[in-house]
């Protein structure tokens, strides 16, 4: 049913518990993975000279931690016999995954919540909310703190 499944992930150990599903579902449905990380980094404008080699040290710093997360979770797919890629993605982690459904014809999406009630939900927004209300393919939210 499910030929290629995003999977966007932050790399916390709640993730963890969305990546046990995922791969259940890759390996029942013989479907590709895409690992996406997106971070945010939000520029601002410098006041001195220095401050520009800063900036571009801690924008090549968060990219590369970034691609550290996806190519470690990309490993546990190839480990358990899934094919899988990986997306970093600057920008904002709602729309980098919408994006990335496109970009990479997916076909489903595997996402954990954030475990946020409604009063927090509604004052600091959630990625997984936005990303159901806006995608064009079906979102599996998982649970941020199941017990598995």
């Amino acid at each position: 049913m499910f030929k290629h499944i995003l999977y966007p992930t932050d790399g916390s150990p709640a993730a963890e518990n969305v990546l046990k599903h995922v791969i259940n579902l890759a390996q029942k449905f013989e479907a590709e993975v895409t690992v996406l990380h997106a971070y945010e980094f939000l520029e601002v404008i410098p006041v001195y000279e220095t401050t520009y080699a800063y900036l571009d040290e801690l924008e090549s710093y968060l990219e590369g931690q970034s691609k550290e997360i996806a190519n470690r979770v990309e490993e546990k797919f190839l480990a358990a016999g899934i094919k899988a890629n990986t997306a970093v993605i600057k920008g904002d982690p709602g729309y980098s995954i919408l994006n990335a459904i496109d970009e990479h014809k997916c076909d489903l999406i595997v996402m954990g919540s954030r475990g946020l009630g409604p009063i927090q939900r509604f004052l600091l927004g959630s990625v997984s909310n936005y990303v159901v209300n806006h995608a064009k393919c079906p979102v599996m939210i998982v649970p941020a703190h199941e017990n598995t």
